[in-house]
């Protein structure tokens, strides 16, 4: 059966109206006779009009709880999300009314009245990363190395944007690789800003089981003190570039055998010891630049440290996996910008990431050297 919805557009906001089908229909003709449809909101002033059609007949249309994938008049595809109520709604529209940026998911419109508190947004065409990571379907191929830090710095990027460029800063909240959406070029945004706040300190005590939807991405001091700050989505990104990294989920029975069930648990003994190599995901069957793979670990581990204040600003982040997906860390030169998870040395590496690619991991002390030189 296909759902008609309905929305007004005026200058400054967006009016959404639901209109329940008492017939069949296999197509999302705009031109239903609309005498067979019982409005569920009254009193439509007139205005430009536009259709959201929704075949729920259609398993694909369901793209996640309670979000489907519709279609506007003109062919558009578009995601439409219902909520439980105002309260969930409005946490989510005003926020998405106050930010702009690429990398973050758009509003099309919204409906606060009637028995349907719904919001539709742009349709990113390959859905959330977390279909691109783990349970691959066959024949699907796994993510390269270039497009994980694609996404990692997209991701950094939006949060550095809530975090710097909004006044006040926006306090993300909620990161995990479900929330992560990817259009057709793997350009990630962010979408769900249920779980989004003012800073520089935000109050989630009385969010603890919505925020406990997203355990295992979630910085300890939420546990302490039941705030959030911009550095605990800097801790929620770490754990997001981990799973990119090494492709495990966040929260999963033994990983890679090792006793341990949470990502960071398992990482940290691995990062401690420099054992790079062993997170990467074996999908990638070693396809990476090491050099790289060394720096965005490097990278991960200050971004997951247990004190808020060890962690890095947002803004450090964008910039080191800037350099890492241009391969700056593999040229013989020298930066004039101050970058802290990158030793001075590592920008004249080539030799060593030589040296480690003849010799591969035959040898111990070559790969101790290599780490010498990265770290000084």
């Amino acid at each position: 059966m296909t759902t008609l919805l309905r929305y007004h557009s005026y200058p400054l906001w967006y009016q959404l109206y639901t209109f329940l089908p008492t017939f069949k229909q296999h197509t999302f003709s705009v031109k239903a006779d609309q005498t067979k449809f019982v409005p569920c909101v009254t009193n439509a002033r007139e205005s430009k009009e536009l259709i959201v059609a929704i075949d729920t007949s259609d398993p694909g249309c369901l793209l996640g709880q309670h979000l489907y994938k519709g279609f506007l008049e003109n062919g558009q595809e578009v995601a439409l999300k219902r909520f439980d109520g105002q309260a969930d709604l409005w946490a989510e529209v005003r926020m998405l009314r106050r930010v702009e940026h690429s990398n973050l998911v758009k509003m099309i419109a919204y409906n606060e009245k009637g028995k349907d508190c719904v919001v539709v947004y742009e349709y990113m065409p390959l859905q959330s990363l977390n279909l691109h990571l783990q349970d691959l379907k066959p024949g699907k191929k796994p993510l390269d190395w270039k497009t994980r830090m694609k996404i990692a710095e997209g991701v950094a990027k939006a949060l550095e944007y809530l975090h710097d460029q909004k006044d006040p800063p926006v306090i993300y909240g909620g990161l995990s690789r479900t929330c992560i959406l990817l259009d057709e070029s793997y350009n990630p945004k962010l979408s769900d800003f249920s779980c989004a706040k003012d800073g520089p300190l935000g109050d989630y005590t009385s969010m603890f089981f919505k925020m406990m939807e997203t355990n295992g991405y979630i910085a300890p001091e939420f546990f302490m003190t039941g705030h959030l700050t911009s550095k605990s989505d800097v801790f929620s990104f770490g754990v997001v570039l981990l799973e990119l990294i090494s492709g495990e989920k966040v929260i999963e029975d033994n990983i890679r055998d090792s006793g341990k069930h949470t990502i960071t648990a398992w990482a940290r003994p691995l990062l401690d010891n420099e054992k790079f190599q062993d997170i990467a995901d074996p999908l990638m069957k070693g396809q990476y630049p090491y050099a790289g793979l060394v720096k965005a670990l490097y990278l991960a581990k200050m971004c997951v440290k247990d004190e808020a204040h060890e962690r890095r600003p947002i803004a450090e982040v964008v910039l080191t996996l800037s350099k890492i997906n241009s391969q700056i860390y593999e040229q013989p030169q020298v930066t004039t910008v101050t970058d802290p998870f990158t030793p001075p040395t590592i920008l004249c590496s080539a030799q060593a990431v030589a040296l480690v690619k003849s010799c591969g991991e035959r040898s111990s002390k070559v790969m101790e050297q290599f780490c010498k030189t990265v770290y000084g």
